[in-house]
């Protein structure tokens, strides 16, 4: 399909802006609303007396352990990235690597769209292969999670089966006045959908449209690719030491409190990927939402109620602290890498463009 693109009217750029800071806001709210139920009613009193005491030792180890993940998640991306025709330099990627994990801690994802255009800055190489690059790496990482999840299910049967009835019960809590809201939005897309296929001829003539379906065509033809890896035993390796060296993280995150310091490997293991749906939703670095999902899931196996606060707390914040003092260091490095090549006239001709 051949697609001319034109350049995109101010009041859409307008438009596009808005649409982000929509975005930005609903991933507030949700996290917000995660936090309230998560800490509401609760004595943070005895919470932040423990989280004072919490075992320094161990807390560098699990900072050290998330240094050798985004080193990892590097060398994976750049994978990728060969596998679609893209030679980009290890330090560019791994600069983004970390600034996209820096902008995911403030804004609902938005870190997967800033690490594709902080390569472009730098490599004369479309945004939507870059992206669709990315999103391939998340495809294999949602994969990874939702088997996480299942031998979880398979091995803790009747805790995971009260898990999701304790989520429903809580997000279901005004009974069946809920559905109608189902309903609608089900009509909604329905609708939506008929009226795209109805009208699809008239609106493949708008720029607006063409453009969006040449960039939509471009990332699913890199995310095909994610299938014809040349270096899959590399990549898959990768890939399991990401997870292993998560798991690991999670571990020294609850061996630092007293309160779960004797609780195993698998048990971490365990909140990783149970809390990992809590991160994947849409909040600014899965605040409030992976509070909420670690909390409930350490009632249903029987754990106290502040020991699954203090984790929860401890977990993400430090995560939180960690992945942004990175994110400055690394992103003042890159700015002084680019200021460089400019000087030296060495950037690519072409980066600034779409």
């Amino acid at each position: 399909m051949s697609v001319k693109l034109l350049h995109l009217p101010y009041s859409y750029k307008m438009s596009k802006s808005f649409k982000s800071i929509l975005q930005l806001l609903i991933g507030l709210i949700v996290a917000s609303v995660f936090l309230y139920f998560t800490l509401h009613n609760k004595d943070l009193s005895e919470i932040w007396a423990g989280l004072r005491t919490a075992d320094p030792a161990w807390m560098a180890f699990s900072f050290s352990m998330l240094l050798i993940v985004f080193y990892l998640k590097a060398e994976r991306w750049k994978i990728l990235l060969e596998n679609s025709g893209m030679q980009v330099k290890f330090t560019d990627i791994l600069n983004s690597v970390v600034f996209g994990y820096f902008v995911n801690s403030f804004t609902p994802k938005f870190g997967e769209i800033m690490r594709c255009t902080n390569i472009k800055r730098t490599h004369d190489y479309k945004f939507s292969q870059l992206f669709g690059s990315g999103v391939s790496e998340r495809i294999w990482d949602v994969l990874i999670l939702g088997v996480g999840v299942l031998i979880v299910g398979l091995f803790e049967l009747d805790k995971f089966w009260e898990f999701f009835l304790q989520i429903g019960s809580s997000t279901l809590e005004g009974g069946s006045a809920s559905w109608p809201t189902y309903l609608y939005l089900a009509i909604a897309v329905i609708a939506m959908a008929g009226f795209f296929f109805l009208f699809r001829k008239k609106l493949m003539q708008v720029a607006i449209i063409q453009r969006l379906v040449y960039f939509v065509q471009e990332v699913v033809q890199t995310v095909l690719l994610t299938f014809q890896i040349k270096k899959y035993p590399r990549f898959l390796l990768l890939t399991f030491l990401i997870w292993f060296l998560l798991i690991l993280m999670n571990y020294g995150f609850l061996q630092a409190l007293s309160l779960t310091a004797g609780y195993s490997f698998y048990f971490a293991a365990v909140t990783l990927f149970i809390g990992g749906i809590g991160w994947a939703l849409p909040a600014p670095g899965g605040i409030g939402t992976t509070h909420w999902f670690i909390l409930q899931l350490f009632l249903v196996f029987g754990l106290s109620e502040q020991a699954g606060l203090s984790f929860g707390i401890l977990s993400n914040g430090l995560n939180f602290l960690y992945i942004v003092a990175t994110g400055i260091v690394f992103w003042i490095v890159q700015e002084i890498r680019i200021i460089r090549l400019r000087k030296h006239n060495s950037l690519p001709l072409n980066t600034l463009n779409p």
